[in-house]
């Protein structure tokens, strides 16, 4: 075979391995110092900001608002509010306001429910079934309906104790007496005809309608009145003028009639005991 490796041989094979070794040591040392060598320090941290103001409301918050801030509107008030922006009124100016609750009137019962409404500054109340009762017991109705002011005030003087029922006619020629009556806290029961959106309109009494006055508003435009009605839970704002023009055009019932028919005051609708012209001011004893 081969026989013994030579001397020289064995030497250079021990000093390759211990080369090798050597190397492999070293290579190991210097990845050790590689990883573990020192690394430069981190920039220091951004000076600390200073705290921003704390949104969180305090009691005091109260007290840096302007008086008007601090004024919470009732329902009705936000109401009114929103009906001066619709109707653009320029520096308008609320002369008087009673706030009632709307009634939603069922069957032609416009003004019993007007006058029950009116009745809501009592203690006790009077209800539309009280009012019908007693109108149909004194033949001033058969379905609710009243076509006369003559039959609200009765009705008003028994009910309405504390009220002074007064009768206004030539309310086109006189508009300063409904105004007045208002601006002295009265309230007023009101016919007109009625629009498809309750507004007052022209149809000669075939829409013919019942509000009661709750406010009145002046303003460049002129009055405007507030009123609530039995056909919807909103406060109605309407010009003056147009009511007192529709008020004026109430000449005759419409032709579609309750089965039964309705009773009409001597002269009819547009006649002395009728609707036009007319309408009956609620003045508070004082």
């Amino acid at each position: 075979g081969y026989g013994r490796v030579p001397k020289f041989i064995q030497e250079d094979s021990t000093w390759l391995v211990y080369k090798l070794k050597e190397s492999s040591e070293r290579k190991k040392e210097l990845d050790l110092n590689i990883h573990t060598q020192e690394m430069p320090a981190p920039p220091p941290p951004p000076p600390n900001l200073p705290e921003a103001p704390s949104c969180d409301k305090t009691d005091n918050d109260g007290d840096s608002l302007p008086p008007w801030a601090k004024i919470t509107l009732t329902s009705a008030e936000a109401e009114i509010e929103k009906l001066i922006s619709r109707n653009e009124l320029k520096d308008a100016e609320v002369t008087y306001f009673c706030q009632v609750e709307p009634i939603l009137q069922d069957g032609p019962q416009c003004g019993l429910v007007a006058l029950a409404m009116a009745s809501q500054e009592y203690t006790k109340p009077v209800s539309v079934g009280q009012l019908l009762a007693e109108a149909r017991v004194r033949g001033f109705t058969q379905h609710g309906e009243v076509y006369s002011v003559d039959f609200m005030g009765t009705l008003a003087a028994e009910h309405l104790p504390d009220h002074r029922p007064d009768i206004l006619v030539d309310l086109q020629t006189c508009p300063d007496t409904l105004t007045h009556a208002l601006a002295h806290g009265a309230m007023i029961l009101i016919p007109y005809d009625s629009d498809f959106n309750h507004a007052p309109c022209l149809k000669r009494g075939h829409k013919s309608h019942w509000a009661l006055l709750v406010g009145l508003i002046s303003s460049r435009q002129g009055y405007h009145v507030l009123a609530r009605h039995g056909k919807s839970r909103h406060l109605a704002c309407w010009p003056l003028r147009d009511l007192l023009e529709s008020n004026g055009n109430l000449e005759e019932e419409g032709t579609a009639r309750h089965a039964g028919g309705y009773v009409i005051p001597k002269g009819g609708v547009g006649g002395q005991r009728g609707l036009r012209g007319r309408a009956l001011a609620l003045h508070p004893y004082v």
